[in-house]
């Protein structure tokens, strides 16, 4: 059985900022280089470890939907199946509504794509083979069935979730092992040593688990972590995103993964480059050092491009970022000035209400750019320090 894996999507995502970049023609791309990789390699399951989709308003992820079918439509019409399972940035709900669209692409008489947003152990056959797929999507109260009024503070909750995580994926090891046949873990979760940046995640962060946790199965495939690696000796992979999100991972490569499983296991395994979005970050002081920079890019009309401009405080800036908008036309997010004629200021305290910190915090992240459900775990862990804090003043 021939199956193709990948994950983190993010399918609708767009860059935000003064200057916002939509990338899901950038993810069509992507998305129609692995439709062409099944029908190459005649691969009978598509694997997404999680993060499959990120809008969720209307007319957003009807078109992220709507790429995904286009692009798969003929390798379903073949006999093509997709398993999926959710990640962090997937909803519930949507999950389950966009199998049943996707579904309806699929030939009848079976159940040929599956999103999966709770643990399962599904068999699959195809060419005369079975391979059982272990799905565990990730941590969340409601897919792993822990109790609201249990889950207590940010890091004991996800030590709570990761408890019940390894203790769903031992029993599906266990099923698995009664029906004597190869498996394949798929899932979205943190391994225990993963650094990303020089950020090493810690269960404060994320909900994580310890690498010795993992049972042999014959193949784990893992998503959340965006750069492609093998971890260790084993058959254990990190698959990598689609595509790079941003400018932070423009020297990533992402790939999907081919896999060959036998009834004896791990046939062959095989990494596939994608054609990841160029990204810059360019610094410039004026139009010649815009100018300049475009010069150097291989694909500057492709480019997503960071800018920051340094120049003197009072600098009238509106010539240079209309410039900077001709040369770069993916030009995203807003436009950094580093002031070359003064020492660096320490943070403004306007506004700061000393007697109620917690009051300024709240307001200062919801003023910012970000997911819903990064904010809301942030103002969870404010309420959750501050808790301490008087705690220990009392």
């Amino acid at each position: 059985m021939k199956i193709l894996f990948s994950a983190d999507w993010h399918l609708g995502y767009t860059l935000g900022g003064a200057n916002p970049a939509l990338r899901l023609e950038d993810q069509a791309r992507q998305l129609r280089m692995i439709a062409a990789y099944c029908d190459e390699y005649a691969v009978d399951v598509l694997a997404i470890a999680g993060d499959v989709f990120e809008a969720q308003e209307r007319g957003a992820a009807r078109a992220a939907v709507g790429a995904m079918m286009d692009a798969l439509a003929q390798g379903l019409s073949r006999g093509l199946r997709i398993i999926a399972i959710a990640g962090n940035h997937d909803r519930d709900y949507f999950m389950d509504m966009a199998g049943l669209w996707l579904g309806a692409h699929a030939p009848t008489g079976g159940e040929r794509v599956v999103m999966r947003t709770r643990p399962e152990l599904l068999t699959v056959e195809a060419n005369g083979e079975r391979v059982n797929f272990a799905l565990l999507p990730f941590p969340t109260l409601a897919r792993y069935e822990l109790q609201h009024d249990d889950a207590g503070g940010v890091a004991q909750r996800n030590e709570q979730l990761a408890k019940l995580f390894i203790e769903k994926m031992e029993d599906l090891r266990k099923q698995a092992s009664e029906q004597r046949l190869p498996t394949v873990l798929l899932t979205h979760v943190t391994v225990t040593g993963t650094t990303v940046k020089a950020h090493r995640i810690s269960p404060r962060d994320d909900v994580v688990i310890p690498r010795g946790a993992f049972p042999d199965f014959e193949l784990t495939v893992v998503g959340h972590i965006h750069k492609a690696e093998q971890l260790g000796g084993a058959h254990f992979y990190y698959v990598g995103g689609l595509d790079r999100m941003d400018v932070g991972e423009r020297d990533y490569e992402p790939r999907v993964l081919l896999a060959d499983i036998g009834p004896a296991g791990v046939r062959e395994i095989t990494s596939l480059p994608l054609d990841p979005t160029p990204f810059a970050a360019i610094v410039a002081s004026d139009e010649e050092g815009l100018v300049a920079a475009r010069a150097r890019m291989e694909r500057p009309d492709d480019t997503l491009v960071k800018l920051t401009l340094e120049v003197p405080q009072g600098t009238y800036l509106a010539p240079l970022l209309d410039r900077a908008r001709q040369l770069f036309p993916r030009l995203y997010g807003n436009v950094d000035c580093a002031w070359t004629d003064s020492e660096p200021l320490a943070p403004s305290v306007a506004g700061l209400n000393a007697a109620n910190v917690e009051e300024t915090v709240r307001k200062y992240l919801e003023e910012q750019q970000m997911p819903d459900d990064e904010r809301a775990a942030l103002l969870e862990l404010v309420t959750e320090l501050r808790a301490v804090r008087t705690g220990v003043d009392e």
